[in-house]
């Protein structure tokens, strides 16, 4: 039996060897002018580290102010230190004519450059962006879309407690019907070659653009734990998206190795985006 005179000292000792982390997980909506929302969301969670697809920097003066996340998102975080931008993309309109079978166009005033984004409290040790699907491009032609598109992962790897951590921040190649295609299941296939090549833990993370039970998404099941699936998450998305009359509307998630020790994971039915965050609680 332990005396309640060391309780408390076991319990300081406790917090120098598990190191209880926050890790949020979230596509910001480059066509949204949400730059107050996620400023106050991001502020609030005090993260250890943040995980962003579809992040934009402006590239010219002319950009609309409103459609530059990374500036508020930096505001918000000022205590991750560590960071790394992948860019996908230039653009300065996006015009498609076959978007969810409607014309949709839209135009930001200027070059905006467009990708994923990591921060940490905890320094990078090597970073990567690695393409899926094609390579870095700037283009005023996007008619190709969706067959032609510019997908990269994002690998950042830590030191957290002298225990090695891998984090991979990715968004997804888009289908129609977010059943996949070869091209998911290839560009899949490289995240899980990516992620087994890590030396320690592993967390995956990003919109895959994909439902949980098609053939791309279940490659990872033999090596990592999906979480939207350990806690039932019904919708990754607001109650507005088009698809929410299906059982299950789930596009974005986190999947970690087995050494993860998961405290809480939930995905809070805010609307600061077209997703919702994706929030999880854990240590090594």
């Amino acid at each position: 039996m332990v005396s309640s005179v060391y309780r408390p000292c076991l319990s300081f000792l406790y917090k120098l060897i598990y190191l209880d982390m926050k890790l949020v997980s979230l596509n910001v909506a480059v066509f949204q002018a949400n730059n107050k929302h996620l400023f106050k969301f991001f502020q609030e969670q005090n993260a250890d580290f943040i995980c962003l697809q579809e992040i934009s920097r402006g590239l010219e003066d002319s950009v609309d102010k409103n459609y530059i996340t990374i500036d508020p998102v930096n505001k918000a975080t000022t205590s991750l230190k560590y960071f790394f931008y992948g860019p996908n993309t230039v653009f300065s309109e996006f015009k498609v004519s076959n978007y969810h079978d409607t014309l949709f166009s839209f135009a930001f005033g200027g070059q905006l450059e467009f990708g994923n984004y990591t921060k940490s409290k905890f320094e990078i040790l090597k970073a990567q962006n690695i393409f899926i699907e094609n390579h870095f491009t700037y283009s005023h032609d996007r008619s190709g879309w969706p067959e032609e598109d510019y997908r990269a992962v994002l690998v950042t790897d830590h030191e957290v407690n002298g225990k090695k951590l891998r984090i991979l921040n990715y968004h997804g190649i888009w289908t129609r019907n977010k059943l996949g295609n070869k091209k998911t299941l290839k560009g899949n296939k490289i995240i899980n070659y990516l992620a087994l090549q890590a030396e320690g833990e592993v967390i995956i993370c990003g919109d895959f653009n994909l439902l949980p039970h098609t053939p791309s998404m279940k490659l990872f099941e033999k090596n990592f734990v999906s979480l939207v699936d350990k806690f039932g998450i019904k919708r990754t998305r607001p109650k507005s998206n088009e698809l929410n009359h299906l059982k299950r509307n789930v596009v974005d998630y986190i999947w970690v190795s087995r050494g993860v020790k998961i405290k809480k994971f939930e995905a809070p039915d805010v609307e600061i985006s077209d997703h919702l965050p994706l929030i999880l609680d854990f240590d090594l």
